[in-house]
C-alpha cells in the first residue's frame, strides 16, 4: 500500500508540473484515487478567481466548474456566502430533516428558507438544477441575508419583461429571475432570452454568488 501511494505521489506531481506548463487540468488526491480538475471556462476565469479571493469556492464546487450543478453544490455554495456575509454561523436543522442527506450545509440552507426538498422527506442532494431553480434560490437567499442583515440588497422591483421567453419561466419562479435580472446578478443568455430551464454549470452559479457578494459587501 505504501509503493502504491508513493506511485501515486510521483504521479500527481508530474501530472501537476504537466498542468502548470502546458495550461491543462490539474489532478487532486481524493482518498486513494485521482480526480480530475476541470478548471473555469476562460470567460468566467477573472471573476472565478476573484471569487476564489474572496472564499466563496467551496469544497465541492472546485473540482469541475463546468459540470452541471447539483442540488447539494449549491447548498454548499450558497450558505458559504450567507455566512461570509452575516459574520456568523446558519443553526442548521436536525440531521434527520431528510431522508437521503444529512450535510451540514443542505440542513443550514433549509434552516434558513433558502432550499426545500423534493417530497416524501427527500432532499435528493444529486439532482442537477437549472437557472430558474438557482434564481429561486438565490432570491430566497437574499430574503434571508436582507432579514438578518437589516440591509436591503437587491432595491429594484421584480421584472422579466425584458425576456422574450418570460412564457417560458415557471410561474413559481417568475419573481426570483426578475429579481436577479433586474438587480443585475443573473444576465440573459442572450439580449432578450433567459432561457430558464437551461442548465446552470458550477461556474455560472458561482458568479451569480459572487455578484451577491459584491452588493453585500458593499452594503
Amino acid at each position: 500500500m505504501k509503493t502504491i501511494k508513493s506511485v501515486l505521489t510521483v504521479l500527481l506531481a508530474v501530472s501537476l508540473l504537466a498542468a502548470a506548463c502546458v495550461g491543462v487540468s490539474a489532478f487532486q488526491v481524493e482518498s486513494e484515487d485521482l480526480v480530475e480538475i476541470v478548471g473555469p471556462s476562460s470567460w468566467a476565469k477573472p471573476e472565478i478567481d476573484l471569487a476564489r479571493e474572496a472564499g466563496l469556492v467551496t469544497e465541492h464546487t472546485a473540482i469541475n466548474f463546468r459540470s452541471d450543478i447539483t442540488r447539494f453544490q449549491f447548498a454548499e455554495l450558497i450558505v458559504n456566502m450567507a455566512e461570509k456575509t452575516l459574520g456568523g454561523e446558519i443553526t442548521p436543522k436536525p440531521s434527520n430533516t431528510f431522508a437521503d442527506c444529512a450535510e451540514t450545509a443542505v440542513l443550514k440552507a433549509s434552516a434558513a428558507g433558502i432550499v426545500n426538498g423534493v417530497g416524501q422527506g427527500k432532499f435528493d442532494p444529486d439532482a442537477t438544477t437549472n437557472r430558474e431553480q438557482i434564481a429561486t434560490m438565490i432570491a430566497r437567499a437574499i430574503a434571508y441575508l436582507e432579514q438578518e442583515g437589516g440591509k436591503k440588497y437587491a432595491p429594484e422591483a421584480a421584472s422579466v419583461e425584458k425576456f422574450s421567453d418570460k412564457g417560458d419561466i415557471s410561474a413559481w419562479a417568475v419573481d426570483g429571475v426578475g429579481l436577479l435580472a433586474a438587480n443585475g446578478i443573473m444576465n440573459g443568455t442572450g439580449e432578450t432570452t433567459c432561457s430558464p430551464k437551461s442548465p446552470c454549470t458550477v461556474e455560472q452559479s458561482i458568479l451569480l454568488v459572487y455578484r451577491l457578494f459584491c452588493r453585500t459587501a458593499a452594503g
